[in-house]
């Protein structure tokens, strides 16, 4: 999975845009709410939030394909995740 920080884009290894993040409220992660499944809460929209560390990347076209307003999650050092700017690879 790749992810541009820049345009808050999502794509597949083979380039396919997956999601284009966008949260007007722009809460940090630990201001969430808690829930029981491992998932956060934003109180503002009362969308879920889901960490996407753990997932796979079909796991994750898989969320946004049955829900195209997922929230998620997405960390600059995550293992499972390529930063990318303007197509390009950046070396973490």
């Amino acid at each position: 999975m790749k992810f541009n920080p820049i345009k808050k884009e999502i794509y597949s290894d083979n380039g396919q845009l997956i999601k284009k993040l966008n949260c007007p409220y722009k809460i940090k992660w630990e201001n969430l709410e808690l829930t029981n499944t491992g998932a956060r809460r934003c109180e503002n929209c009362d969308h879920m939030i889901l960490d996407t560390e753990l997932l796979t990347e079909n796991e994750i076209i898989k969320l946004v394909k049955d829900n195209p307003y997922t929230c998620l999650k997405i960390g600059l050092n995550q293992q499972n995740v390529k930063i990318i700017s303007n197509g390009i690879l950046e070396q973490k």
